[in-house]
């Protein structure tokens, strides 16, 4: 007996899955060339239940590459007043400074509408104090016995400004109608205090009889061009705004001549930097703390040479604890302490200023010889030392943990020695990344970590590290060609004491002598597993691409199979005002023999005394029409 047609899905539903493939192959492409790893590390944290080690981390944000930078939290309208501003205070500066002096004794030049008027300091052969600025009427005493000075002050070539007040407290007036600022100019500028009784200095706004923390409208600040300015044992507030220069306690050299000094004993907060060098020589920071400034604690700009900061403790600043940008050269940082800083606890930037040939003579050559040796770096937002390229790195001795990665070597750069380090990370210990060539990492402790040492297209030398991971003890990926791994000793429980299964299949290493007895292969739990997928983040990608299509043709089987009611099971066969027979149900019978009266007695009782009549012709009827 016929059967009724079927309904004509068959093509939608090849097109429906031919769809899905297509879409599972659209957006594994998508994802691949996206972030393949961090799309891996969310879908198996899905899973875990745990973060996990995380995948490889992303370059921080760069640093300030002009000095007028901005500050990290503003809006466009405050951002365009203050960089006027800035602009406003390069031209006082250089009109009052170009040129012959108008007078050989200390004269004022009036301000603007929202400027203070400046008083000129001329050279003389013994230096100006205080007392001096008050008897020019350019400071004040106040009621409760601090200075107050209500007047810029620039130290023209020649002279020198010594502020040397133990115990005293100077207050620079700060505020929406102008803001004082301190200047050398080729001059000679000292602050200082006792180590008992430091002088502070502070801006302050005579509004609110308190010191300025809005620095959107400008702030007071002091700074050095050209010039020597010593400071110590003194402490700085809330001084600077928008760029390096204006950013609160700035060396900065001219174009003809560098700025050189000193700061010891003494604390710089609340400030828009903490201190800010740039065209700097032989500038010495000891024992000092920066602490609390809205954008880096130490900035070293270009052109500063043979810098050193020798036990400064910088935290808590709104981005990098230490930063040294392009065009800085022969820096050194010892015994220095950079924590809980928002951005990199050290971050070192040797890039060239250029990368051909410009009318500005700009260099093409990578910055060279930096140090950073016996110092601690903890609980920094991002790395906690970060060198970008940078040749002739040292980086030794040093106390890392806390951070997402303790010590990044990033390429180009060449001859970088890393050793004697201590590290704690949660993700990466020590990684030389980017075409790093004559790399050494040599005689390190990494106490816990994802990955102990890592190592991708570049030449490093690995000896006689003791290294504890929950992932790879060792790491090689890419072209590590010329790359050795010898005689260190690796514990933890992980994939692979020793990761080479995603070099290049043309790389050579030379991995020797390693001890790894104290090494657990973890094969057999989830931990594995999902380490193994964010290895290899195109896997679940292939997953997904066969998964979709096995799923979407098991849903089809399913409703193909989904039991389907007979369009006439209540109705029965024979004449149809037949009451009887309507409520007869259907139930077709195959019968090949003659139709007889002993094979009607043979039929099923159910059929009861129906009558089966010889078929002539069957129509069947569906919702296409009627077909013969």
């Amino acid at each position: 007996m016929a059967q009724p047609e079927t309904p004509r899905t068959a093509r939608p539903r090849t097109g429906l899955l031919a769809a899905l493939v297509g879409l599972a192959l659209v957006t594994s492409s998508v994802v691949a060339v996206a972030q393949p790893a961090s799309v891996v590390h969310a879908v198996t944290s899905a899973f875990t239940g745990d973060a996990g080690p995380p995948p490889p981390a992303a370059p921080p944000r760069p640093v300030a590459e002009s000095d007028a930078s901005g500050t990290l939290t503003t809006s466009p309208e405050a951002a365009e007043k203050q960089a006027a501003l800035v602009e406003a205070e390069d031209t006082r500066i250089t009109e009052i400074t170009s040129g012959s002096p108008p007078s050989q004794v200390p004269y004022e030049v009036a301000g603007g509408p929202q400027s203070l008027p400046t008083t000129v300091l001329t050279a003389r052969s013994r230096p100006y104090d205080l007392p001096a600025l008050q008897r020019l009427g350019a400071a004040e005493r106040a009621g409760d016995g601090a200075w107050v000075l209500i007047r810029s002050i620039v130290v023209a070539k020649g002279a020198r400004l010594n502020l040397q007040e133990p115990g005293a407290t100077l207050r620079m007036t700060s505020g929406p109608s102008g803001f004082a600022s301190i200047v050398a100019f080729k001059g000679g500028l000292m602050l200082a205090g006792d180590a008992d009784a430091p002088l502070t200095i502070t801006s302050w706004d005579p509004t609110t009889q308190a010191p300025d923390t809005d620095s959107t409208d400008g702030r007071a600040y002091i700074r050095a061009i050209g010039a020597k300015m010593d400071v110590s044992r003194v402490t700085v507030t809330h001084l600077g705004f928008w760029s390096g220069r204006t950013g609160g306690l700035a060396w900065t050299g001219s174009s003809s001549a560098p700025t050189t000094g000193s700061m010891a004993d003494s604390v710089v907060s609340g400030g828009h930097y903490g201190v800010f060098s740039s065209r700097t020589a032989d500038l010495v920071l000891t024992d000092s703390t920066l602490q609390g400034n809205d954008l880096d604690g130490l900035l070293v700009h270009r052109e500063s040479t043979r810098l050193t900061a020798r036990n400064v403790t910088s935290v808590d600043n709104g981005r990098d604890g230490i930063a040294i940008v392009r065009g800085a050269e022969v820096i050194t940082v010892t015994a220095c302490t950079t924590s809980r800083n928002a951005g990199d606890g050290i971050r070192v930037d040797g890039s060239p200023l250029a990368v051909t040939a410009t009318a500005g003579g700009a260099s093409t050559a990578r910055g060279s010889g930096y140090t950073v040796e016996r110092s601690t770096s903890t609980d920094n937002a991002g790395t906690g030392i970060l060198t970008m390229s940078a040749d002739k790195v040292v980086i030794s001795d040093n106390t890392v943990g806390g951070s997402a990665d303790g010590i990044v070597v990033r390429g180009p750069a060449a001859d970088a020695r890393i050793a004697g380090n201590t590290v704690d990370a949660v993700g990466f210990a020590i990684a030389v990344r980017g075409g790093v060539t004559a790399a050494s990492m040599r005689d390190n402790t990494v106490r816990s970590s994802a990955v102990g040492l890592h190592v991708t297209d570049s030449v490093a030398d690995l000896g006689a590290n003791t290294v504890t991971a929950s992932r790879y003890g060792v790491s090689l990926v890419g072209d590590v060609s010329g790359t050795s791994v010898v005689a260190n000793t690796l514990a933890g429980r992980g994939l692979a004491a020793v990761d080479l299964n995603r070099i290049d299949v043309a790389a050579t290493a030379d991995v020797t002598g390693n001890d790894d007895t104290r090494w657990v292969v973890d094969r057999d739990d989830v931990a594995y597993w999902t380490n193994y997928a964010q290895d290899h983040p195109l896997l679940l990608l292939w997953l997904l691409i066969l998964l979709i299509p096995i799923a979407a043709r098991i849903w089809f089987n399913r409703r193909k199979h989904r039991a389907v009611a007979h369009p006439y099971q209540n109705v029965a066969p024979g004449p149809a005002g037949s009451e009887a027979l309507a409520r007869t149900p259907l139930r077709l019978v195959h019968y090949d023999a003659p139709v007889t009266p002993e094979a009607t007695a043979a039929l099923p009782d159910e059929l009861g005394a129906t009558a089966l009549l010889p078929v002539t012709r069957v129509t069947v009827v569906s919702g296409q029409g009627a077909r013969r």
